[in-house]
């Protein structure tokens, strides 16, 4: 993988955890979470897909669709597991 790809994948990776973040909300270490969730998942979504020859939606040396889905499965199963937060004052 060449610098270029990892660029664009990290690149891609932040906006969809961003992205997400702003659609769940959240404080800033679930943002960190998100983040987190995202750049690793999209990476083993690309590792796989390579492994597999699974080649759909390339972008250059990226498969993106598979490193898409990986990372939003990523975040779904992340969400599921982050405590619903309580305020105090609130019931």
């Amino acid at each position: 993988m060449s610098i270029h790809t990892f660029l664009l994948g990290s690149t891609i990776a932040t906006l969809c955890g961003a992205f997400f973040h702003f659609l769940r909300g959240g404080r800033l270490r679930h943002l960190l979470l998100y983040l987190a969730v995202a750049w690793i998942s999209f990476f083993i979504g690309q590792v796989f897909s390579e492994s597999i020859s699974w080649r759909l939606l390339r972008v250059g040396a990226l498969n993106l669709f598979p490193a898409l889905l990986a990372t939003l499965l990523g975040l779904i199963f992340a969400a599921l597991f982050i405590a619903p937060e309580t305020r105090p004052g609130k019931r």
